[in-house]
């Protein structure tokens, strides 16, 4: 939930879509209104679930946004408990991350069984049309379509978050089983207090080797890509 403050927004109830699948692994992409230089906010990785627990890794983004290092970390959630994990590599660390905003009530309020069959994603569709209440009195309106031939699972879900639209989508789906140990931190990691402190950490970290090493140009397109998944996992 805290990859940015609109996905923050949003995320969650999104998620609530993919509680109902017993195991599964994507291509996750959420993209949202332009944040700066009109282009769209975009965050994308493999996410990997299982009956409401949720593991997501982001891939690394384009050139010249890798000196972020979102790519280092990557994020267990349980949907139902509205609580998970953030987990770094470079730290070897992880911290325990929240929200307090919880879900009151789901309500199909058009499509389903009775809607027009789609193409999405290369799958036959059938569109959903879902409100979803929070705990805040929030109401999002969500748009699903989901797969006929991956037992109902979602592919695209759209919605709106204050008057701009917001799309989550998955490809190259495999309904299968994640790890048994994924949804929980790697025992060799280091527990840190918060995300806030362990992230503090990172930065002070990252400043005293610029400071030992002296400049260096940001990475360039010629720095191959990197393995999205975190020292101390196997897939």
């Amino acid at each position: 939930r805290c990859l940015s403050d609109w996905s923050s927004d949003v995320c969650s109830s999104d998620l609530l879509a993919l509680t109902n699948v017993d195991g599964f692994r994507a291509h996750a992409v959420l993209e949202g209104p332009p944040s700066s230089a009109n282009r769209p906010d975009i965050i994308a990785g493999e996410l990997m679930g299982r009956s409401g627990e949720l593991f997501f890794a982001p891939e690394p983004g384009a050139p010249a946004d890798k000196h972020s290092k979102v790519e280092d970390s990557s994020y267990i959630w349980n949907v139902g408990e509205n609580r998970g994990f953030l987990l770094n590599g470079p730290l070897q660390g992880y911290a325990s991350i929240s929200s307090n905003i919880r879900f009151t009530n789901v309500a199909v309020i058009g499509g389903g069984d009775s809607a027009a069959t789609e193409k999405v994603a290369g799958h036959m569709c059938q569109r959903s049309d879902v409100k979803v209440e929070a705990s805040d009195g929030t109401e999002i309106s969500l748009h699903i379509w989901r797969a006929r031939d991956l037992r109902g699972m979602p592919v695209r879900v759209t919605c709106n978050v204050n008057g701009k639209p917001v799309t989550f989508g998955l490809s190259k789906i495999r309904l299968e089983p994640p790890p048994n140990d994924l949804f929980v931190p790697p025992a060799d990691f280091t527990k840190y207090s918060s995300a806030e402190t362990m992230m503090g950490e990172l930065m002070t970290r990252q400043q005293n080797q610029k400071q030992k090493r002296g400049w260096e140009p940001p990475p360039s397109d010629e720095v191959g890509a990197r393995d999205v998944h975190p020292p101390g996992r196997s897939y």
